[in-house]
């Protein structure tokens, strides 16, 4: 990494150390995590916890600033590594410089974007829940396609040493979740339950919350929980990167397909900004530079959204009792 990144090293490490504080805690259950109750320069990025975001009307060098939110799908230092490039390249293209903000969870990432203090946002699907008519905080622009598909599943996992062939056979179990609005890290698996005549909130033995599919891959590789519900495309991800996890887990069980984790802009970002930034994203496969920034991220295009598609996340919240 070049010396002359305007983040520091030291803010990427101590957000990154978060993540391991927290599958610490996995391992020990400790309370707080544990639910008993429920069985031309190019324009680097300045990586921030943006404990007090900037104002949308800054600007940095002479240039406005875009804040761009990254969901906390996985570790901060991995999203780093992975979107880096491309969110680089998206500040070139509309010339201004980028802050990549994080949160530790989606309901954080939520509020930022309600606010405005972010423009744009990578985010999960299921942060969408609650998004509708008058509560509208946030407009999907585009939809990231892979491997030819525009939709992701919630994969079911478990060590490779597992003798469950499905969700079902966790019952009574330990099983992590990802984020209390993560579609394929919650959402998903409590619909299979539902549908299969279970109550998901005392189905298993304990469950957690671990805020990073990477952290629930690696507690079920690590045998801290029995199972756990994780992103399609995270997984399949991880798997490229650390072959060795592999041979750890696998997959038993997979929920029905949804539309991959899209591309919003905030209700208070600029309409000008919106088409222009829409115009870059659709238009990055056309040239070298950005067919690579977006195969770290296994991306092959960015297309129009089926608005349809995202609506049925509010009637599945809802079909749980979480809309």
């Amino acid at each position: 990494m070049s010396k002359n990144k305007e983040f520091t090293r030291r803010e990427v490490i101590w957000m990154g150390a978060l993540g391991v504080v927290q599958l610490g805690i996995l391992g020990t259950a400790a309370s707080g995590f544990w639910n008993s109750n429920t069985n031309q320069e190019r324009p680097k990025i300045q990586f921030s916890q943006l404990q007090t975001p900037p104002k949308q009307e800054l600007e940095l060098d002479g240039k406005p600033v875009l804040n761009i939110a990254v969901a906390s799908i996985i570790s901060p230092m991995e999203n780093l590594n992975l979107y880096e490039d491309l969110l680089n390249i998206i500040g070139e293209r509309v010339n201004m410089r980028v802050k990549m903000v994080q949160r530790q969870n989606y309901t954080e990432t939520n509020r930022l974007i309600e606010a405005g203090e972010v423009q744009l946002g990578f985010i999960c699907s299921g942060a969408l829940i609650g998004d509708t008519g008058a509560n509208q905080i946030k407009q999907i622009i585009v939809t990231p396609q892979i491997a030819g598909s525009t939709t992701y599943s919630s994969y079911i996992i478990v060590p490779s040493t597992s003798k469950a062939s499905s969700l079902i056979d966790l019952k009574g179990k330990s099983f992590a979740y990802m984020d209390p609005l993560s579609y394929s890290g919650r959402i998903a698996p409590q619909v299979m339950l539902k549908r299969k005549g279970y109550q998901p909130d005392n189905f298993f033995g304990k469950t957690i919350f671990t805020y990073g599919h990477e952290k629930s891959i690696r507690a079920v590789a690590e045998g801290i929980v029995d199972g756990a519900a994780v992103d399609s495309l995270i997984y399949d991800l991880t798997i490229a990167r650390e072959a060795s996890i592999l041979g750890k887990v696998k997959v038993i069980d997979q929920s029905e397909a949804m539309g991959n984790p899209p591309v919003v802009v905030s209700h208070k970002t600029d309409p000008e900004l919106i088409a222009t930034l829409k115009n870059v994203l659709l238009t990055m496969h056309l040239d070298e530079q950005g067919r690579k920034a977006m195969a770290l991220l296994h991306f092959e295009r960015f297309v129009h959204p089926d608005q349809q598609i995202y609506e049925k996340i509010q009637a599945l919240a809802q079909e749980i009792g979480l809309a």
